[in-house]
C-alpha cells in the first residue's frame, strides 16, 4: 500500500484517542497515589501497546479495506504512538505548570525513597536529593516521556505489523483455496 492512499486525519485522529486516553489513566493513577508506584510504568506500556493494537486494526478494517503490509501496519502504529506522546507530553507540561504544583518534587521524593530502599549511604543523601531536584525538571519529564512512548510505540508497532501481517497472510491463503 502506498503512501498517498493513507487518509492521514482519520489517523491522526487514531493517534490522539490514544493519546487522550493515557493522559486519563495518568491522571487517574496520580490521583489515586499511585503515579510513581513501581509497575505503573508498565501498566501505561499496556495500555500504550493495546492502544497500538486497537488502532492499528481499527484504520486496517475502515481505512484500508483490510489490505494492509507490513509497512503500512508499522506506519499506522508508529503514527499512533507519535501522536500520542505528543498529546501526553502536552499533559505533561500543562499538568506540571499549572494544574499539579507539587508534581516535581513528588517525583524526587518517590525516586529518593526508591533509591533508599534499595540501601543508599546515608552520607549521599543531601547530595542524592539535590541532584534529583536538579535533574527533575518538567522540559527533561517531557522529553523523557516523548521519547519513551516513540520507542516503546516503534518497537511494539514493528511486533505487532509482523502478526498483523500474519493474519492477513492466512486469510488471503484461506480465500484462494476456496476459489
Amino acid at each position: 500500500m502506498t503512501l498517498f492512499t493513507f487518509r492521514w486525519t482519520r489517523l491522526i485522529a487514531a493517534g490522539l484517542v490514544s493519546g487522550l486516553i493515557l493522559v486519563t489513566i495518568g491522571v487517574a493513577m496520580y490521583l489515586m497515589g499511585v503515579y510513581f508506584a513501581r509497575g505503573s510504568l508498565l501498566f501505561v506500556n499496556l495500555v500504550l501497546a493495546a492502544c497500538i493494537v486497537i488502532g492499528t486494526r481499527w484504520y486496517a478494517k475502515h481505512v484500508l479495506e483490510d489490505r494492509t503490509t507490513y509497512g503500512s501496519a508499522l506506519l499506522v502504529g508508529v503514527v499512533i504512538a507519535a501522536c500520542t506522546g505528543v498529546v501526553y507530553v502536552t499533559y505533561n507540561i500543562v499538568s506540571i505548570l499549572f494544574v499539579y504544583p507539587r508534581f516535581l518534587e513528588d517525583m524526587v521524593q518517590a525516586e529518593f525513597a526508591r533509591r533508599q530502599a534499595l540501601g543508599m549511604d546515608a552520607s549521599q543523601a543531601t547530595q542524592t536529593l539535590e541532584a534529583l531536584r536538579r535533574e527533575t525538571t518538567v522540559w527533561i519529564i517531557a522529553a523523557g516521556n516523548l521519547k519513551g512512548i516513540v520507542k516503546f510505540g516503534t518497537i511494539f508497532s514493528a511486533l505487532t505489523a509482523i502478526a498483523f501481517r500474519k493474519k492477513r497472510i492466512k486469510a488471503a491463503a484461506v480465500a484462494h483455496v476456496r476459489s
